[in-house]
Protein backbone atom coordinates (compact mmCIF):
# COMPACT_ATOMS: atom_id res chain seq x y z
CA UNK A 1 0.00 0.00 0.00
CA UNK A 2 1.22 3.59 -0.73
CA UNK A 3 1.94 6.31 1.47
CA UNK A 4 -1.36 8.91 1.33
CA UNK A 5 1.29 11.41 0.85
CA UNK A 6 3.05 9.72 -1.62
CA UNK A 7 0.16 8.69 -3.36
CA UNK A 8 -1.12 12.08 -3.66
CA UNK A 9 2.21 12.94 -5.71
CA UNK A 10 1.87 10.33 -7.86
CA UNK A 11 -1.29 11.54 -8.82
CA UNK A 12 -0.57 15.04 -9.41
CA UNK A 13 2.41 14.16 -11.23
CA UNK A 14 0.26 11.93 -13.69
CA UNK A 15 -2.27 14.02 -13.80
CA UNK A 16 -5.33 11.81 -12.40
CA UNK A 17 -5.28 8.20 -11.01
CA UNK A 18 -6.15 6.19 -14.16
CA UNK A 19 -3.48 7.53 -15.92
CA UNK A 20 -1.41 7.05 -12.68
CA UNK A 21 -2.27 3.70 -12.65
CA UNK A 22 -1.88 3.15 -16.56
CA UNK A 23 1.38 4.00 -16.48
CA UNK A 24 2.06 1.90 -13.40
CA UNK A 25 0.74 -1.08 -15.49
CA UNK A 26 3.02 -0.52 -18.41
CA UNK A 27 6.07 0.49 -16.36
CA UNK A 28 5.61 -2.98 -14.47
CA UNK A 29 4.93 -4.81 -17.36
CA UNK A 30 7.94 -3.76 -18.70
CA UNK A 31 10.20 -4.36 -15.84
CA UNK A 32 8.86 -7.92 -15.53
CA UNK A 33 9.96 -8.56 -19.22
CA UNK A 34 13.30 -7.53 -18.37
CA UNK A 35 13.18 -3.80 -19.02
CA UNK A 36 16.40 -2.14 -16.58
CA UNK A 37 15.02 0.10 -13.51
CA UNK A 38 15.62 3.76 -14.19
CA UNK A 39 16.43 4.20 -10.43
CA UNK A 40 19.25 3.04 -8.30
CA UNK A 41 17.17 2.16 -4.68
CA UNK A 42 17.89 -0.52 -2.20
CA UNK A 43 14.69 -2.27 -2.79
CA UNK A 44 13.98 -5.11 -5.04
CA UNK A 45 9.82 -4.57 -5.27
CA UNK A 46 8.99 -3.34 -8.60
CA UNK A 47 6.16 -1.16 -7.44
CA UNK A 48 8.77 0.32 -5.23
CA UNK A 49 11.15 0.36 -8.60
CA UNK A 50 8.42 2.33 -10.42
CA UNK A 51 6.80 4.51 -7.43
CA UNK A 52 10.51 6.02 -7.32
CA UNK A 53 10.88 6.46 -11.38
CA UNK A 54 7.48 8.17 -11.35
CA UNK A 55 8.64 10.59 -8.83
CA UNK A 56 11.78 11.08 -10.27
CA UNK A 57 10.27 12.12 -13.46
CA UNK A 58 12.44 9.34 -15.27
CA UNK A 59 8.84 8.06 -16.76
CA UNK A 60 5.80 9.60 -17.80
CA UNK A 61 2.57 8.34 -20.12
CA UNK A 62 2.72 9.27 -23.53
CA UNK A 63 0.51 11.54 -25.46
CA UNK A 64 -2.08 9.25 -27.94
CA UNK A 65 -0.89 9.97 -31.72
CA UNK A 66 -3.69 10.79 -34.07
CA UNK A 67 -4.83 7.44 -35.12
CA UNK A 68 -5.16 6.61 -31.42
CA UNK A 69 -7.17 9.82 -30.72
CA UNK A 70 -9.78 9.15 -33.55
CA UNK A 71 -10.12 5.68 -32.03
CA UNK A 72 -13.39 6.53 -30.85
CA UNK A 73 -14.66 8.32 -33.64
CA UNK A 74 -14.28 5.38 -36.15
CA UNK A 75 -16.08 3.39 -33.57
CA UNK A 76 -18.85 5.91 -33.61
CA UNK A 77 -19.12 6.23 -37.26
CA UNK A 78 -19.96 2.39 -37.44
CA UNK A 79 -22.77 2.23 -35.01
CA UNK A 80 -25.91 2.48 -37.04
CA UNK A 81 -27.91 4.77 -36.96
CA UNK A 82 -29.20 8.12 -38.85
CA UNK A 83 -28.93 10.40 -36.26
CA UNK A 84 -25.80 13.13 -36.03
CA UNK A 85 -25.95 13.03 -31.72
CA UNK A 86 -23.07 11.46 -30.41
CA UNK A 87 -23.40 7.90 -30.10
CA UNK A 88 -22.59 5.18 -27.24
CA UNK A 89 -19.40 3.26 -28.36
CA UNK A 90 -19.37 -0.01 -27.05
CA UNK A 91 -16.98 -2.92 -26.70
CA UNK A 92 -17.91 -4.74 -30.09
CA UNK A 93 -17.89 -1.25 -31.89
CA UNK A 94 -14.17 -1.19 -30.68
CA UNK A 95 -13.70 -4.57 -31.71
CA UNK A 96 -14.71 -3.78 -35.15
CA UNK A 97 -12.54 -0.48 -35.45
CA UNK A 98 -9.48 -2.67 -34.11
CA UNK A 99 -10.12 -5.93 -36.66
CA UNK A 100 -10.43 -3.37 -39.61
CA UNK A 101 -7.25 -1.71 -38.66
CA UNK A 102 -5.28 -5.07 -37.99
CA UNK A 103 -6.62 -5.96 -41.51
CA UNK A 104 -5.79 -2.81 -43.46
CA UNK A 105 -1.74 -3.24 -41.64
CA UNK A 106 -1.91 -6.93 -42.64
CA UNK A 107 -2.63 -6.04 -46.06
CA UNK A 108 -0.06 -3.14 -46.52
CA UNK A 109 2.60 -5.36 -44.50
CA UNK A 110 1.72 -8.61 -46.86
CA UNK A 111 0.32 -7.35 -50.50
CA UNK A 112 -1.00 -10.12 -52.53
CA UNK A 113 -0.89 -10.36 -56.23
CA UNK A 114 -3.46 -9.64 -58.62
Amino acid sequence: MLDVDIEDQLVEKTGGKLQLTSLMQKRLVELKRGARPLVVIDSVDLQDIVVQEILQDKVILAELDASEANFFEDARKLTDGDSDDEKDVYGSDLKKVKEERIKELSEFLNPTKE
